[in-house]
């Protein structure tokens, strides 16, 4: 009868070792869908936001524009400065990351330079940016990666051309 018993324990044992091992198992398997997850939304968040500074540049060196930025994220949608309706932008995006609006980055003047995310969450993607986007290497929250676009000034009769974004 003991020898029943000291096995029914044993078994009770290894049944919550078993158990204890399963939760650690679903714990890092949890973890590991939530990194993807950030990931996703990162490469997201980069492909957004250099659509936001594309249709920046796009605004900016518009023919007979004289590289004036706009002054709000719905001139990139229809330019008012034009009689026929100019679209640099086809739609508005959220903030991949929080889901909401972005930050808007302005000039000296006010006008829109650029866009960035209001997340203050640490970045997985630390280094190998494409070289517009080579200042985000070491940055420590994702409101950091600041999607601009800043022209040079153009030569007497010459478009703007796109500076480095800073």
């Amino acid at each position: 009868m003991r020898n029943g018993r000291r096995q029914q324990g044993m078994a009770y044992l290894w049944m919550l070792g078993l158990l204890a091992v399963m939760a650690l198992l679903l714990g890092r398997a949890v973890e590991v869908d939530l990194t993807q997850g950030e990931r996703l939304r990162e490469k997201q968040l980069l492909e957004v936001g250099d659509e936001y500074r594309r249709a920046i540049a796009s605004y900016v060196q518009a023919p007979g524009a004289n590289g004036h930025y706009p002054r709000s994220l719905e001139d990139l949608l229809q330019d008012p400065r034009f009689p026929v309706v100019v679209r640099h932008l086809r739609r508005m995006r959220p903030d991949p990351e929080t889901g909401g609006e972005w930050s808007l980055l302005r000039g000296p003047d006010g006008s829109l330079i650029g866009v960035a995310s209001r997340s203050s969450r640490a970045p997985h993607k630390r280094s190998g940016f494409a070289t517009i986007n080579a200042d985000f290497e070491g940055k420590t929250t994702l409101a950091e990666w600041r999607f601009t676009y800043q022209a040079t000034a153009p030569a007497a009769g010459s478009p703007a051309k796109p500076a480095a974004a800073f």
